[in-house]
């Protein structure tokens, strides 16, 4: 639905993690429940380990949003670990609830932890994203570096941010500052109460006394029926946490124009 749709994998592994983009994308979707993403001798391809072993087991199931959220359970509520999953899964139901979910990805042991590569185009080197130095404290993971970066300051997790427009409501669910390039990812859930159309590439950015800026790229369902909801995820280059999403649309036949503007803060 994007007028230059990123590879999807490397969408969550780089425009999550390091914010840069990829080319088009040449993989087929991972069918439920998939193949292994694990590349064979690596300790998580062969279930050894422990809780961090879990965690990027978690992470590489980039095709499965609803496996994402499984892993939440080993990590410690409130800790970056845990924020880092939740937004990692949130852009994952995004491009899934868009109808092109992207593939799993494979996990390779490296000398201070994992990285992670989604499907390159062929002839190409894939790129990969590192994760090492896992923390777990009680058992559950609670903290980690993204290509030798730590990601904690640059996550937000929402709560009770939210906007409601001729019967449509947009909640803000995470927010992440790539810790490479900058670019800013938000993710929010919509629903509607009528059926609505949403002009999600039309999205923009604000921060006070700042320039708007339109969305580089969006993931999500346009069209949203009676009672639906869906998850949507928006890519703004060079921008930081704190403005304001704003998000316009109409209701059936435009009957109702939608307005929605949500503060990107916790």
């Amino acid at each position: 639905m994007t007028p230059s749709r990123s590879a999807a994998a490397v969408a969550l592994i780089l425009l999550v993690s390091t914010g840069c983009a990829a080319g088009q994308r040449t993989s087929a979707p991972t069918d439920l429940p998939g193949p292994s993403p694990w590349a064979p001798g690596s300790r998580v391809a062969a279930g050894e380990g422990g809780p961090k072993e879990a965690y990027v087991a978690a992470l590489a199931r980039t095709g499965e949003p609803e496996r994402m959220r499984e892993g939440l359970a080993l990590t410690a509520e409130g800790s970056d670990a845990h924020a880092y999953l939740t937004h990692q899964a949130a852009v994952a139901q995004a491009w899934a609830d868009e109808g092109d979910p992207a593939p799993n990805t494979e996990v390779n042991d490296t000398a201070d932890g994992h990285e992670l590569c989604p499907a390159g185009e062929p002839g190409t080197e894939p790129s990969c994203v590192s994760y090492s130095d896992l923390t777990v404290e009680d058992g559950l993971v609670t903290g980690l570096l993204v290509d030798g970066r730590d990601p904690g300051p640059s996550l937000l997790v929402a709560e009770g941010k939210g906007d409601e427009s001729e019967g449509v409501r947009a909640d803000l669910v995470t927010a992440y500052q790539s810790v490479v390039d900058k670019t800013l990812v938000v993710t929010v859930e919509f629903s509607a109460r009528e059926r609505a159309s949403l002009d999600l590439l039309q999205a923009s950015y604000e921060r006070r006394g700042g320039r708007e800026r339109r969305t580089q790229s969006a993931a999500g369902r346009l069209e949203l029926d009676a009672g639906a909801t869906t998850h949507a995820a928006f890519f703004f280059p060079a921008a930081v946490p704190g403005g304001t999403l704003r998000v316009n649309g109409c209701l059936e036949e435009c009957s109702a124009l939608v307005e929605l503007a949500l503060p990107v803060e916790k």
